[in-house]
């Protein structure tokens, strides 16, 4: 299976790791992207165990962040769109498409 990551998902990975570095330490940020790392991990895992959010993309929440990816799945391939927060605008991230190879 082919795992891709959407370029500006770094983007929004890093805001929200500055967010707790400075909010709560970098133990706070440490148990972030551990939780970003086992949703993504669970997703890969069962692509089609999530539901569907918007314009056919699936939504993966993390555990205990209020942070969730927006990501497209095929039979080969997951790709990662979007690392938002929950209480982010229903439309960021939307335009974002899966790389052309």
């Amino acid at each position: 299976m082919n795992i891709i990551y959407h370029e500006l998902i770094k983007r929004d990975l890093r805001a929200a790791l500055t967010y707790y570095d400075a909010e709560g330490g970098r133990r706070l940020g440490d148990k972030f992207f551990e939780d970003v790392e086992a949703t993504a991990s669970r997703v890969i895992e069962n692509p089609r165990g999530c539901h569907f959010a918007a314009d056919g993309l699936r939504r993966a929440a993390l555990d205990a962040f209020p942070y969730h990816f927006l990501y497209e799945e095929s039979v080969t391939s997951v790709c990662f769109l979007v690392l938002r927060h929950d209480k982010r605008h229903p439309s960021f991230g939307l335009r974002r498409r899966r790389p052309q190879p």
